[in-house]
């Protein structure tokens, strides 16, 4: 009875890694919940660096929460705390920031809410899922099953002695051989093993990551405004200026070019560029390089007039070419995360006696609405059986299935090692019970040869053979089964090393 529940505690121990091994696998791969490395000090205390974070899919976030979203452009998260905002738009902060984060994602757009956090856990789980770690893992799981069988044979090969008698190998190897416990915990690491594997060859044969192309269309906006403050005259109502009307130079002296951009967040850079009818050209650097992470950016540019103009007179003193007209093409150029680019351009004129709008009011906001080639690094998908995870989770997924193949081998090693050839004796009895007779224990027949085979089945099929019946005893924990015929005695022992055999009665010495 107590076997019989041991057997039944490791079955269910063993079908509770395989549900749980399962589950994490099939969470993983559906999205419903994740894994996050930390990275930085803007959770401290809270969160250090190396430690992970498991998140997982919320019907609902309030403040306090601590939760991820993705950031723009880059295949990360950020994992910071909810300190305001509704579903609409959350406000974020990490713990250790001194201001707000600039993104405000809706619940739609959160990735989850985290769960449990493992310190230091990102740093074990990258060694656990390095190439060299998973291939000693698969490594020790098939030495250890290999291993436990030779030890085995060694026993029974030390158990025989100088004369043998053995029968063909029995076909009933392998799974069908072991004990029912131990057969279904050999599956379930083959199992485990060879998913693990092969998982694994998927994920580690590539990058996390590949270049993905994709037609987009823009429908980036820039919107062009300029101002100057001309003073009290009858030339304008007030005292400012405003795009579309003429600036009359001797009213102003310089003008505030504003622009507001809606789009894909990048980086912005200013310049306005000068030219005349007679091909002169020049390109004057005003503000930028600027990073921003939203999809809208302002940000206004001043134009000193006079200092133009100064500057085409003197290309036109040392060229002799026309000083004027001059045109003005002011340019806040953007570059999105994606290597897009977005060049309008405002279009002035420059006079002795005005700057005026070129082209009309249409040309203050520029549209692009053409069809870009978008290019990016995307995760690496993989595809198994018309499910697509990427090569990332893949990766996470077969180090689980190899350590529950692992520790479902550690089991059978240890539960194979405490088993005894005394269980074999069991095994014996159960099967050929129709066979044994038991008996008190027998001194070895003088006179009379004992042969000890080196299977139980070889022993049972001399008896079959001729007609006898199996003795059976048991003493100082060895099974004994013996056969006896006319003239030999077979015998087959489980449960310990053999003991030495009995001396043979030596013929007595004779004299002349």
């Amino acid at each position: 009875m107590p076997q019989r529940l041991t057997h039944r505690l490791r079955a269910v121990v063993l079908a509770v890694i395989a549900i749980l091994g399962a589950c994490v696998g099939v969470v993983l791969a559906s999205g419903q919940a994740g894994i996050v490395i930390t990275h930085g000090v803007s959770m401290n205390p809270l969160y250090h660096q190396g430690d992970l974070v498991i998140i997982a899919r919320a019907s609902s976030y309030a403040v306090g929460d601590i939760a991820a979203y993705n950031l723009p452009g880059r295949d990360e998260v950020a994992l910071h705390r909810i300190i305001g905002g509704s579903d609409g738009a959350f406000v974020f902060k990490g713990d250790n920031n001194q201001s707000v984060d600039p993104i405000t994602p809706r619940a739609a757009d959160l990735v989850g809410r985290a769960l449990v956090h493992v310190p230091q856990g990102g740093l074990w789980l990258g060694t656990l899922t390095s190439p060299p770690v998973l291939g000693l893992l698969a490594f020790a799981l098939l030495a250890g099953g290999s291993a436990a069988t030779t030890r085995r044979r060694r026993k029974r090969r030390r158990a025989s002695m100088s004369r043998h008698i053995s029968t063909r190998p029995s076909t009933r190897q392998g799974l069908v051989g072991l004990p029912p416990s131990l057969r279904i915990s050999t599956a379930l690491a083959v199992v485990f093993g060879v998913a693990g594997v092969t998982l694994g060859a998927l994920a580690w044969s590539g990058p996390l990551e590949e270049t993905a192309a994709s037609q987009v269309k823009s429908g980036t906006r820039m919107d062009f405004s300029y101002t100057a403050d001309v003073g009290q005259s009858a030339a304008y109502d007030g005292t400012t200026a405003k795009s579309p009307d003429p600036v009359f130079r001797k009213l102003a002296k310089t003008v505030d070019v504003g622009f507001s951009y809606h789009g894909e967040p990048g980086t912005m850079t200013v310049t306005a560029e000068l030219s005349t009818p007679g091909g002169w050209h020049s390109t004057l650097p005003l503000t930028g390089p600027v990073d921003f992470e939203s999809n809208d950016c302002e940000g206004t540019a001043r134009l000193d007039l006079a200092s133009l103009d100064a500057k085409a007179q003197a290309a036109s003193a040392v060229t002799g070419l026309p000083a004027g007209p001059v045109s003005v093409a002011l340019t806040p150029a953007v570059r999105t995360a994606e290597g897009v680019e977005f060049r309008p351009e405002l279009k002035l004129e420059l006079t002795p006696l005005q700057l005026t709008l070129a082209g009309g009011p249409g040309t203050l906001s520029v549209t692009d609405s053409a069809t870009h080639q978008h290019t990016a690094m995307v995760p690496r998908m993989i595809g198994i059986n018309g499910l697509s995870v990427t090569a990332a989770a893949t990766r996470i997924i077969s180090s689980v299935f190899l350590l529950a193949a692992l520790a479902t081998g550690i089991i059978i090693i240890v539960f194979a090692g405490r088993s005894t050839l005394g269980d074999e004796a069991a095994v014996i009895r159960r099967r050929y019970a129709a066979l044994l007779v038991r008996v008190h224990p027998m001194p070895a027949p003088q006179g009379r040869p004992v042969i000890d085979v080196t299977t139980f089945p070889t022993l049972a099929k001399l008896a079959e053979r001729y007609g006898l019946l199996v003795l059976h005893w048991s003493r100082s924990g060895v099974e004994t089964f013996v056969v006896q015929d006319e003239n030999i005695t077979y015998r087959y022992r489980a449960g310990s090393e053999p003991a030495p055999a009995e001396p043979q009665p030596q013929p007595a010495d004779t004299q002349a």
